[in-house]
């Protein structure tokens, strides 16, 4: 009889210990999954916001109607390469200036 409460506190532990190991690997690949879904919770509230106010909706689509966003985004794209080319440049000086 007590040979069989050992197997049964064996048992019982195992389980603990599996079921700890499964905690940790889900809480380990919660942390990946969660930074898409605090994305779409901006997305969401930039929806809301746009939803309650539709006046700022109709601004916004009249910009991307009209053809000043293709302009924008090309300025946009130009400073960026501009920035890329000038990143080396940028780190130089500040690691002179360290010294």
């Amino acid at each position: 009889m007590a040979n069989r409460f050992e197997e049964i506190a064996r048992r019982k532990q195992a389980l603990v210990d599996k079921a700890a190991q499964e905690r940790a690997d889900l809480a380990r690949n919660w942390a990946s999954v969660k930074s898409p879904f605090d994305m779409s919770a901006a997305v969401l509230g930039i929806g809301r916001a746009l939803k309650t106010h539709p006046i700022f909706a109709a601004g916004i689509s009249s910009f991307l109607v009209s053809g000043y966003a293709g302009r924008l985004l090309k300025s946009t794209s130009e400073v960026l390469q501009l920035w890329k080319l000038s990143q080396p440049i940028w780190s130089w000086w500040r690691k002179k200036k360290q010294k």
